[in-house]
């Protein structure tokens, strides 16, 4: 009787267990990896066309080293430029090195004239930070 009870319990547990469903999905890969590639054309294009040339009052900001014969200086310039492109404000830093006197000396050199007039400017400092200032700005 055991055996008969085993057997009908076996044929009813096999019988319940119902085959799993095939998954399938309805998911469109072109379609949706046409939208993907759109939406970064799209993206690369707001990115592309970011303007490149100051606007007034817009700070621009350059980023150079150079080394001097004890180490590596990173030096950084901030200006902006007014509406008929000359320099209006203008600051240049470095966390490395004490760019001070050199700061004071392209502030009072450099106000007022053009990017291009700046590049062939003879700012009386450190050679060393003078090439990398000019050097940057190019």
């Amino acid at each position: 009787m055991k055996y008969l009870y085993l057997l009908v319990l076996s044929v009813f547990l096999v019988s319940c267990g119902a085959k799993a469903p095939e998954q399938t999905t309805d998911l469109d890969v072109e379609n949706i990896t046409n939208e993907v590639v759109s939406e970064i054309n799209s993206e690369l294009e707001t990115i592309e066309n970011v303007p490149t040339t100051n606007t007034n009052s817009d700070v621009m900001k350059i980023d150079a080293k150079y080394n001097n014969p004890a180490w590596e200086v990173d030096m950084t310039i901030d200006y902006t430029l007014s509406e008929n492109g000359t320099i209006e404000t203008i600051e240049v830093s470095a966390t490395t090195y004490d760019l001070t006197e050199f700061n004071e000396e392209v502030k009072n050199q450099l106000i007022g004239k053009t990017i291009e007039e700046a590049k062939t400017a003879n700012i009386a400092w450190g050679s060393l930070t003078t090439e990398a200032f000019k050097k940057a700005l190019k």
